[in-house]
């Protein structure tokens, strides 16, 4: 027996024979922008990964923004469990937290990375972070917005700078290797000209990381996050010389890059409301072909799981609990190609991403390291096995489950917001991040009816695009209840209070009158969102 089993499987060490590891972690992406998932721009590589793997339909994340949906994906918890100090200094432990861009990455918590380092993996990153906070003693390179590119002395704080971040990552998440660190988002850099999508150089940072895995005699895990479709405008980005990147000059880099002039005339034979996200689509579908291609280069592509999924979906959904925020798309490719092109619709969620991948790996999940996610593997290998029966999420002061059907959202004020509301301290309803106004909460009210309400309850076979709040209809009590009641299971777990009790002053004419005072304040701009003829249409126009 031992015989015909070393002939069967050689010398190989469990190590040995563990899979590659590759996710590609998109920015704000729409499933309807995919030709993968049969609406409107074409995909072609994309489209090809899921001939090689299985599409899901009912993927979610656990909240619609950038840094909690990222905490999320990296330690498998949902944001609420972030242990950073800033987050526990905000709220206190008798009082709601509010889910933002406040949900930072620490090193006392177990990420993906530094599990699959622990155990034999060389681990590495590229492309956006937006899930860090840089010590307050860390002495940053001082950029300029004016900054000239060419100086030597620009030039060497950006690779200094880098430098800087890349530390912090490898730090904060136990990454081997980082290299391409977007600490934010480009637009918010410091350097003016240099905010502007760099696909050839977020692309470079992965390449470079696979040439350097080759090398290596261990399984590798690569997490690549690209900028589509987030700000800014990825159209003008074909206008910029992408030889200019965050961490200096690289005169090699555009053989990353698509042709700048074809790409050019395709961008302006499109309608103004589209070129942002057609330029946006087409780099972030290259820029996988380049990656998978490198890949198969380096002979790593037949031992390689890649997973493809976004961080939220857009506007109006974008920073709530409805379905337009939280419904990525989500493509898996295994080594194995089980299921090669077919859909799969279970519910899943980005937490569950790092158990599907530690059990992919065999990897027993660490002692004492408790995960809300669930690996999906069980319920790829067999049709009557439904790993998970709730999808949860948590945006601002909204929470909510869903059990494919039935959604149940709750929006729950602290104490002190409903003690100003009522006293006259506050002159309008705070939206779900407890703010006066905010960007993507003020469109979001504009196209979601009973937003500011306390409960709301939609029968997403029935109303998609949840127009229609049940929750205080007599004839949905039950199924009210019900979620109700695995909502709150859910969130006892966490060690911050959210009471599902009654709020009777949230359906008062004081409160609807304030409600109506903030859907008066319109929005702030987002310059890369184009809302003129009629850029969203919610609900979609059929």
């Amino acid at each position: 027996i031992v015989f015909l089993g070393f002939l069967l499987f050689g010398s190989c060490t469990k190590e040995e024979i563990r899979p590659n590891i590759v996710i590609f972690y998109s920015d704000e992406l729409d499933p309807g922008y995919l030709s993968a998932y049969g609406e409107s721009f074409q995909t072609p590589n994309i489209d090809k990964l899921w001939n090689e793997g299985i599409k899901f339909t009912n993927a979610y994340v656990a909240a619609p923004m950038c840094t909690p949906s990222r905490f999320s994906l990296l330690t498998g918890k949902y944001p609420g469990r972030c242990v950073h100090n800033d987050f526990l200094k905000a709220y206190p432990k008798d009082q709601p937290y509010v889910i933002a861009w406040n949900t930072y990455l620490e090193g006392s918590l177990p990420t993906i990375a530094s599990v699959l380092s622990e155990n034999g993996y060389f681990t590495g990153m590229a492309g956006k972070w937006h899930i860090g906070k840089l010590p307050e003693d860390v002495n940053i390179p001082v950029l300029e917005k004016d900054a000239d590119l060419n100086d030597p002395a620009v030039d060497a704080k950006l690779r200094k700078y880098q430098n800087i971040v890349s530390e912090q990552v490898r730090k904060d998440a136990g990454f081997d290797y980082a290299s391409s660190v977007l600490w934010g988002n480009f637009d918010n850099f410091p350097v003016l000209s240099l905010r502007t999508h760099n696909f050839p150089w977020i692309t470079k940072g992965a390449v470079d990381f696979l040439e350097e895995a080759s090398k290596k005699d261990q399984p590798f895990f690569l997490y690549v996050a690209s900028t589509a479709v987030h700000g800014p405008g990825h159209a003008e980005a074909f206008n910029k010389d992408l030889r200019f990147t965050l961490e200096g000059k690289m005169d090699d880099i555009l053989k990353y890059q698509l042709p700048a002039d074809s790409m050019r005339e395709a961008i302006n034979a499109q309608p103004p409301v589209l070129r942002h996200k057609f330029a946006g689509i087409a780099c972030l579908d290259h820029h996988i072909k380049l990656v998978k291609e490198k890949l198969a280069e380096l002979g790593l592509d037949e031992n390689t799981m890649i997973i493809f999924m976004a961080d939220h979906n857009v506007e109006p959904g974008k920073a709530t609990c409805f379905e337009k925020g939280l419904k990525v798309p989500f493509i898996l490719k295994l080594p194995e190609r089980q299921s090669k092109g077919s859909i799969n619709d279970k519910l899943v969620s980005n937490v569950d991403i790092f158990p599907t991948i530690l059990e992919s790996a065999n990897i027993p999940i660490p002692d004492g390291l408790l995960l809300d996610g669930i690996s999906i593997l069980p319920g790829i290998r067999s049709e009557n096995i439904h790993t998970r029966p709730y999808v949860f999420a948590e945006s601002g002061l909204a929470r909510s489950v869903n059990d494919g059907k039935w959604k149940y959202v709750a929006f729950r004020y602290p104490e002190d917001d409903i003690s100003r509301m009522k006293n006259g301290g506050l002159n309008y309803a705070p939206n779900y991040l407890n703010m006066e106004k905010q960007a993507h909460s003020s469109i979001a009210m504009e196209h979601f009816p009973a937003y500011f309400d306390a409960d709301q309850l939609y029968n997403l076979e029935k109303d998609p695009y949840e127009q229609n709040n049940l929750a205080y209809t007599p004839a949905y009590q039950a199924e009210l209840s019900r979620l109700q009641k695995v909502l709150a299971d859910h969130l006892s777990t966490f060690d911050h209070a959210y009471s599902l009790a009654d709020t009777s002053f949230m359906r008062t004419e004081q409160y609807k009158e304030l409600v109506t005072k903030s859907k008066s304040f319109g929005t702030d701009y987002i310059p890369w969102l184009r809302r003129d003829h009629g850029s969203i249409q919610w609900p979609p126009i059929k």
